[in-house]
């Protein structure tokens, strides 16, 4: 099937964008709304984002996912989405456009994402895809890592170590099965925890690349250090020893949102409808320091996870 053929019939259903113009042109027409506008952008390659087994399904929830937590994490939410879409020449059945395309429209309706346009091409290598994602500030400017205070709470959604867990299970067989799909396509907070961010939070970011190396970006990016109470996080799992919660809060690929704010929006936070878990404060000072019921811990040398770090595992995102 031709490119024009496969936007014709599986994409340009979906562009739903007042600016698309049916994905028959070159450009589109990004709609603004009251607040300022945001943009992010992540690319997914197979075989370092995906394994090639998973299911198309449940990569396309996850390109959308990893955006929409960038949004979220920046007390927005989400508006307009830009595809670009790399088929392998050979490799994949073509019938897998489709069920990638139906499950891209489930999760963008999900999120209430109108898909404005985008690019497919066909690739020698592996399946490679890109999204970028607008976002509307829910306040009257988008939230950013750098404006944490001395004092204030460190608060994370969610759970953390799911995907790790669900790594395991898939290239060694430990831990449990349940784990896989958060792996394939991470939960994510509700888009209620955009207003949370925007109402609340003086720094925020999303924990895409590890608990412990996403806090100390977040804490050196304001000027600050940052204590961690291990006890506190919300693991997915029981965590049972030292080295185990080590390794889930550094692993990533949660897509939680991580975040600072005052003590005295404490009752705020906790009654915010969804699961949000105090972890520790910034301080004066720089860098990292973590306790295990106040007991003084040594932190790993790597914290979170970067591409082309030698040792790293091959399929990360």
């Amino acid at each position: 099937m031709a490119e024009k053929d496969w936007i014709r019939r599986y994409f340009a259903p979906l562009a739903k964008a007042p600016g698309a113009a049916g994905l028959t042109d070159d450009t589109a027409e990004l709609s603004k709304g009251y607040g300022p506008l945001i943009a992010t952008v992540d690319a997914m390659v197979e075989g370092v984002h995906f394994f090639s087994d998973d299911p198309i399904e449940t990569v396309a929830r996850k390109l959308v996912r990893v955006n929409v937590s960038d949004i979220l994490g920046s007390g927005a939410r989400p508006g307009e989405a830009l595809l670009t879409l790399g088929w392998p020449q050979a490799g994949r059945d073509p019938g897998q456009i489709r069920t990638f395309s139906d499950s891209l429209g489930t999760e963008l309706d999900r999120w209430g994402i109108l898909l404005a346009g985008g690019d497919t091409v066909i690739t020698p290598g592996g399946l490679f895809l890109s999204l970028t994602l607008t976002g509307e500030c829910l306040g009257p400017a988008p939230v950013r890592r750098g404006g944490g205070r001395p004092g204030d709470e460190v608060w994370v959604t969610g759970e953390i170590g799911a995907a790790r867990r669900g790594y395991l299970w898939k290239t060694e067989g430990r831990d449990e099965a349940r784990w896989l799909s958060a792996l394939q396509a991470p939960d994510l907070p509700p888009l209620e925890a955009g207003n949370l961010i925007a109402s609340h939070a003086s720094a925020a970011m999303d924990v895409s690349d590890g608990l412990l190396g996403d806090l100390a970006s977040l804490a050196a990016a304001s000027g600050l250090a940052a204590q961690i109470e291990l006890e506190r996080v919300p693991f997915a799992g029981r965590a049972t020893s030292l080295v185990e919660m080590l390794d889930l809060a550094s692993w990533g690929d949660d897509y939680q949102l991580l975040f600072a704010a005052s003590p005295q929006s404490s009752g705020f936070i906790e009654n915010s409808g969804f699961k949000v878990t105090r972890v520790g404060r910034l301080t004066e000072g720089a860098g990292l320091s973590a306790t295990v019921c106040g007991k003084p811990v040594n932190l790993p040398e790597t914290l979170a996870f970067e591409h082309g770090r030698v040792g790293q595992p091959p399929v990360r995102s």
